[in-house]
């Protein structure tokens, strides 16, 4: 049987507290068919120490400024040649060395999509959830369903799309919000495919976040939707203020 070969994007950049423990986690993955992309953004802090430890299982390195996480991911699928694409954080890890070859045991001719759930670490605010199930459905227009640590991508999604790196936190969100307006098809596995640092850019709530919320489904949705969001979207920021 001839697997998938599968890209994993990993963007970095000052990483080097957690760096070592996401190479680790990708590189004793059982899944053989396997290409690390790392997309470092110029760090000064030992990463690229660490990045030499691990350059023979790296097989592209780039090494240059970036604008932001989108626009590195973006630089690094540009670069792949795998089938299926997963980015990692620097600041994760995949769950077990067995993850990748589960999540694509089974996949359909026809799937673009894989999704799995992804385990929050590390100290958190108390309105998140220890784990996030990933789901695909018309829940979508109220909230990102869809953890990026947790889905794998066909490379066909991104043939005349890519994440827009206008977006510093939230242009996942933008690029799902997207694809479920195509109808693609999609798969789920009640799995947990990374464990995720709690702490990260996208949850520490900050208006900025909620902003790009509210341009993005100006965007994407309609009017009528984008009118009945935006109450929610400031409750939702105001709820996550409280201590």
């Amino acid at each position: 049987m001839n697997l998938p070969l599968v890209s994993v994007i990993l963007p970095v950049f000052n990483g080097a507290q957690t760096l070592e423990a996401a190479l680790h986690s990708i590189t004793s993955q059982e899944y053989a068919p396997l290409e690390l992309i790392v997309v470092d953004g110029q760090s000064t802090d030992g990463t690229t120490d660490i990045l030499a430890k691990y350059s023979a299982a790296i097989v592209v390195l780039i090494s240059e400024p970036d604008q932001g996480i989108y626009d590195a991911i973006n630089k690094g699928i540009r670069k792949s040649t795998g089938e299926w694409i997963y980015i990692l954080g620097a600041d994760d890890t995949l769950a077990d060395s067995g993850v990748l070859q589960q999540m694509l045991s089974t996949v359909g001719a026809d799937t673009k999509l894989i999704l799995g759930n992804v385990e929050y670490t590390g100290e958190k605010q108390s309105l998140v959830p220890r784990v996030h199930h990933s789901s695909w459905s018309s829940r979508l227009y109220w909230r990102n369903t869809v953890h990026q640590q947790g889905a794998l991508y066909h490379r066909s999604l991104f043939s005349d799309a890519s994440f827009d790196s206008r977006y510093r936190i939230l242009g996942d969100y933008d690029f799902h919000l997207k694809l479920y307006r195509q109808a693609i098809k999609t798969e789920q596995h009640p799995v947990i495919v990374a464990r995720c640092a709690a702490q990260g850019t996208s949850k520490r709530f900050s208006w900025k976040l909620y902003g790009e919320e509210i341009t993005l489904k100006r965007r994407r949705l309609s009017m009528l939707l984008w009118v009945i969001n935006l109450p929610i979207i400031c409750a939702k920021y105001a709820l996550k203020q409280l201590p």
